[in-house]
């Protein structure tokens, strides 16, 4: 069961057309059939972390200050 942010609709997730979320979460998303907000699904996959060419300037001064040895 999805619950709506917007609207608190809840409803059946897997019943719904499933879309691909494209804010880099990695996870996807359905449409509240009461509203159309997007509902993020909760899914069990871990994100892939970002390369050095995919990172802003702020995320590569963090990971220099992180002083990683990844």
């Amino acid at each position: 069961m999805a619950v709506c942010r917007l609207c608190g609709h809840e409803f059946d997730e897997s019943k719904e057309e499933v879309l691909e979320c494209n804010c880099g979460c990695g996870s996807d998303k359905v449409l509240c059939p009461n509203c159309g907000y997007d509902v993020r699904i909760k899914s069990n996959v871990a994100r892939r972390p970002k390369t050095s060419e995919e990172m802003g300037f702020i995320g590569k001064l963090i990971n220099k200050l992180r002083m990683d040895t990844d």
